[in-house]
């Protein structure tokens, strides 16, 4: 893999009309040849780890996918192991990932090479192939994932994958928020709730990243964009998901822009048309069954008084193929968190 972040002070370029350039005009290099970062096995399921130097909290999630359901399908465990801007590696986070022996199928560490930040763990660490069914769930070190999450996974890609619109699947079902208009920042959930409770899934705009499963098809034209035109893209801001936008201009004033990947995922979802299939099992079901939890451990964007400590309280403990969705069509909620149709 080769995908070199340089300090986000110099990607600050300006044009010779006095423009500030992409941040990733400089940040992201594509690799020559698809298969430098592909990875060489194909399975039913990559569970792809991506961590920097919290290895307690590595631990605790690692230890999650060692009870995770495969059903008998084949699954491949890839712990990503970045460096900081030093170019130096954690010792004791590579030592608990290079420690941990998966129960459920072979594992394989990788040490970056240099510092990639969090743009090049989560754009660069699974290509998937044209030819394969292989899905991925992309974890950051500080989300415990239910055992049952990729049974929910495999099911509703096996209803939904076939439509053209999906962006790919949420694991994450709260704190998805609405994005613009009067309710501004409020739990979708709560907006809609008298539409969702009806519904284990439905579709959003928004992405969330909390135990992410991008769709094959997408994922791959997301990749190929990002590692080309978005370089002429100076500022990611989509109009209809102003929350994400606001907060990314906040980090751009900050200098710390290079920590929100996902505004890149949000301006290349909305400029094709697509929507997210997020799971809305607790409120459909009107109990903890989440599939995943983030325990919201001090790093990029959250700091120590943050962190939760009852993760196992909401996690999916238990069974039922009630839980995922069956009906050809699922809501579509925009945006502003209103309803637009079933597709």
């Amino acid at each position: 893999m080769s995908y070199h972040e340089t300090h986000c002070k110099r990607c600050r370029k300006q044009d010779s009309h006095g423009h500030q350039e992409s941040l990733i005009q400089d940040v992201a290099s594509y690799p020559e040849k698809h298969q430098e970062f592909s990875l060489p096995e194909q399975v039913d399921v990559r569970l792809i780890i991506l961590t920097h130097n919290r290895p307690q909290s590595l631990q605790r999630t690692l230890n999650a996918l060692d009870v995770l359901e495969l059903d008998g399908y084949s699954g491949h465990l890839d712990i990503f192991v970045d460096r900081n801007k030093s170019q130096e590696l954690d010792p004791a986070t590579v030592k608990v990932a290079e420690s941990f022996i998966w129960s459920k199928g072979p594992s394989r560490v990788h040490l970056q090479d240099k510092h990639v930040g969090i743009y090049g763990q989560w754009v660069d660490s699974w290509r998937p192939s044209l030819d394969s069914n292989e899905l991925a769930i992309i974890i950051e070190d500080d989300i415990d994932i239910s055992p049952f999450a990729y049974r929910w996974l495999r099911q509703t890609h096996a209803r939904y994958g076939h439509k053209d619109f999906i962006s790919g699947y949420c694991l994450q079902d709260n704190n998805i928020r609405v994005t613009e208009g009067k309710n501004y920042n409020n739990e979708l959930n709560q907006v809609e709730e008298e539409i969702l409770r009806g519904h284990p899934a439905y579709f959003f705009r928004v992405a969330g990243s909390w135990a992410y499963a991008p769709h094959p098809v997408t994922w791959r034209l997301f990749q190929d964009w990002f590692h080309s035109e978005a370089k002429t893209v100076k500022h990611p801001y989509v109009l209809g998901a102003k929350l994400n936008t606001d907060w990314y201009k906040v980090f751009e004033k900050q200098h710390r822009e290079d920590s929100m990947w996902t505004m890149w995922y949000i301006y290349f979802t909305d400029k094709h048309d697509l929507s997210a299939l997020v799971s809305n099992i607790p409120q459909y079901t009107e109990s903890n069954n989440s599939l995943v939890c983030n325990r919201l451990v001090k790093g990029l964007h959250y700091g120590p008084k943050n962190e939760k400590f009852d993760c196992d309280q909401e996690l999916m403990k238990s069974w039922s193929e009630s839980f995922v969705a069956t009906e050809p069509n699922l809501p579509l909620i925009g945006y502003s968190g209103s309803l637009i149709g079933f597709r």
